[in-house]
């Protein structure tokens, strides 16, 4: 499956996560639901190192990658973090697409940190992508 596959198939679960979640959380604490998803998330992702005969200690020095990565967990924590709190106190049709905006911010640093390339095209996107958060905000 091309990149596109995969990042088309991520949008449609994590839609589907954020109403499941959502249900779950009219009951459990929000804390609570974030040890119990993320533990299964971590799971995950030791049956798939292992699936793929892939070594973590094999990818961590006391490099660079070492250091973004370990920043990128800190991120991921506070994210989800904010994420599942906001799921927790407001409604999944305002809280999920203000999360969903990580998306441009990432689109942004792409073309300001990486070198990416920003094209009127992307530009006008970004800006419907705001556009779109305040309209669904009101």
């Amino acid at each position: 499956m091309s990149y596109t596959g995969w990042a088309v198939l991520a949008m449609a679960v994590y839609g589907v996560n954020a109403v499941l979640l959502k249900l779950a959380l009219r009951q459990v604490p929000a804390e609570v639901a974030l040890a119990v998803t993320n533990t299964v998330l971590v799971a995950a992702g030791f049956a798939l190192v292992v699936f793929r005969g892939q070594s973590i200690v094999a990818h961590l020095s006391f490099g660079w990658p070492t250091v973004y990565l370990g920043l990128a967990g800190v991120t991921l924590t506070v994210g989800v973090v904010a994420f599942y709190t906001a799921l927790s106190r407001g409604p999944a049709s305002v809280v999920v697409p203000i999360f969903a905006m990580n998306f441009a911010v990432a689109s942004l640093l792409g073309v300001v940190l990486l070198g990416e390339g920003m094209t009127i095209q992307r530009g006008f996107g970004l800006l419907l992508a705001v556009g779109s958060i305040i309209l669904l905000t009101r």
